[in-house]
C-alpha cells in the first residue's frame, strides 16, 4: 500500500463484491448492513451458489451481478424477478461487471486464479481494489502493483495479518523496520502427531480453532501454505525484501502481525478473530468507522508463540522456495496448490500427498520472467495442463 492517495467519489461508498456468497463475501455483506450510511452495494458476483445470490440480490435490488457457472447463470437468467439484471456464464463476465458497475471501490473476496483478471481490470479502470484474493497478489503482484501506481489508486488488503501490518507501519518510514512478522494459527492439525497425518478426513482438517473461513483457505491454513502466500503478499504490498519477513506460531489468533523496528521496538495489532473487523478497516480506508465489533482486553486469552517447525508443514517450505525463486515459480505453486487442495476438499487426494503435487510442479516448470499478464496466465495454464498428465487422480474432472 502507497499514499493515501484517493478518496470515495460520493459520501456513500459504493461497493462491488466479487465472490459475494462465500466466506468473505458474507462478511462484508454484514459489515455494509452494519453501517447503512456509509455503503451502497452496485454489484455482486458468484460461481454457483444460486440460492444465496439470490437472497443477496433481494437485499440488494439495484445491484448488477454475475454468475460465472453457466449452469447457475442460466438459472438466474430464468428467473423472472431477476431477467433485467445482468448476469454472464462465464469469467468474462466479472471484467465486464467491474467496468460497467460504477464502483468506488471494488472487494475482490474470489478465490484462486479467476481473481486475477478483474483485480487487473478495476485498477486499470482507476477503481481502488480491496483484496482478500491471496492467488491474485501471488500470481500478479507486480502487475497488479504497477498498474495501481500508473492508475494512482490503492490496492487495500483484506487478510487480517495484512491490515495488522499496514496499522502497525502508520506513519514510519521503511527504512526504520527490522523486521515483519506474520502470525499463524497452525491450523486444525497443529497439535496432531504428524506420523498420523496420511489418515486425516477432510473434516479433520476444516475442524479450525479459532478461524471461520471458506475450505481453501482452511486446509491451507493446516499445510500453511496459506502463510507463504502471505509473505509474497506482504512482499509486494508493502515492499520489503523476503529475508525481513517472518512467520511465528500463535495458537489463539488475538495478534495478526508484529513490525519489529530497528530500535528494538515492536508495534503489535491485536484484534479478537473476526474477519468483519479487517474487513471493515478495508472498506472505510483511509478513515476508521465506529463499530461494536471486537472484544475487551482483559476477555482475551493468554498468548504465546512459537516457530515454524517446517517438517510438520513441507507445503510452507515449498512456498517459501517458490517465492524466493520468482517470476512465475509463485503462480506455479499457487496453481498447483489450487487444484490438489480442490482433489483433497473431493477426497480424491489424501492429504498427505499436498505437497507431493506442488513439489513436483514446481519442479517440473523452472520459474520465468514475469512481462505481462499473458506470462502468467500461461503459467497457470501450464501448471494445470502438466498436473492433469502426471496427477490424474488430482485433477479428475478439472476443466481448466
Amino acid at each position: 500500500m502507497g499514499a493515501r492517495n484517493w478518496a470515495p467519489k460520493a459520501i456513500m461508498k459504493r461497493i462491488l463484491i466479487l465472490g459475494s456468497t462465500g466466506s468473505i463475501g458474507r462478511n462484508v455483506l454484514d459489515v455494509v448492513r452494519r453501517h447503512p450510511d456509509q455503503f451502497r452495494v452496485v454489484g455482486l458476483a458468484a460461481h454457483r451458489n444460486v440460492d444465496v445470490l439470490r437472497a443477496q440480490c433481494a437485499d440488494h435490488p439495484d445491484a448488477r451481478f454475475v454468475v460465472t457457472d453457466a449452469a447457475a447463470a442460466a438459472a438466474m437468467a430464468g428467473d423472472p424477478a431477476r431477467r433485467a439484471r445482468f448476469a454472464g456464464g462465464d469469467e468474462a463476465a466479472l471484467i465486464e461487471l467491474v467496468r460497467e458497475s460504477g464502483a468506488d471501490l471494488v472487494v475482490n473476496a474470489l478465490v484462486g486464479f479467476v481473481g486475477l483478471a478483474p483485480t487487473l481490470a478495476a485498477l486499470e479502470a482507476g477503481i481502488p481494489v480491496a483484496i482478500a484474493n491471496k492467488e491474485s497478489i501471488v500470481a500478479g503482484g507486480e502487475l497488479l502493483l504497477a498498474a495501481a501506481r500508473k492508475a494512482g489508486v490503492e490496492l487495500v488488503p483484506i487478510d487480517s495479518e495484512h491490515v495488522a501490518i499496514a496499522q502497525c507501519l502508520a506513519g514510519s518510514s521503511r527504512g526504520d523496520v527490522e523486521r515483519v512478522v506474520l502470525t499463524a494459527s497452525g491450523g486444525a492439525l497443529r497439535d496432531r502427531n504428524p506420523a498420523t497425518l496420511a489418515d486425516v478426513s477432510v473434516r479433520d482438517v476444516l475442524a479450525h480453532p479459532t478461524w471461520r473461513m471458506g475450505a481453501k483457505i482452511t486446509v491451507d491454513s493446516a499445510t500453511l501454505v496459506n502463510k507463504g502466500l502471505e509473505i509474497i503478499e506482504a512482499h509486494w504490498l508493502f515492499g520489503f525484501p523476503y529475508e525481513k519477513i517472518d512467520v511465528v506460531i500463535h495458537p489463539q489468533s488475538i495478534v495478526h502481525s508484529v513490525v519489529r523496528f530497528v530500535d528494538g521496538s515492536m508495534l503489535a495489532q491485536m484484534a479478537t478473530p473476526d474477519m468483519r473487523i479487517p474487513i471493515l478497516y478495508a472498506l472505510a480506508y483511509p478513515n476508521r468507522l465506529k463499530s461494536d465489533l471486537g472484544a475487551n482486553l482483559l476477555e482475551f486469552p493468554a498468548l504465546s508463540f512459537a516457530p515454524v517447525d517446517e517438517s510438520r508443514y513441507p507445503c510452507f517450505r515449498l512456498a517459501l522456495a517458490a517465492a524466493k525463486a520468482g517470476g512465475t515459480a509463485p503462480t506455479v505453486l499457487s496453481a498447483a496448490n489450487e487444484v490438489a487442495v480442490e482433489a483433497f476438499l473431493a477426497e480424491r487426494l489424501p492429504y498427505s500427498a499436498l505437497a507431493d503435487v506442488i513439489a513436483s510442479a514446481l519442479e517440473a516448470l523452472p520459474a520465468r520472467p514475469v512481462r505481462s499478464l499473458d506470462d502468467v496466465v500461461e503459467a497457470d495454464r501450464e501448471a494445470r495442463r502438466w498436473i492433469r498428465e502426471h496427477h490424474t487422480t488430482a485433477t479428475r474432472g478439472d476443466g481448466r
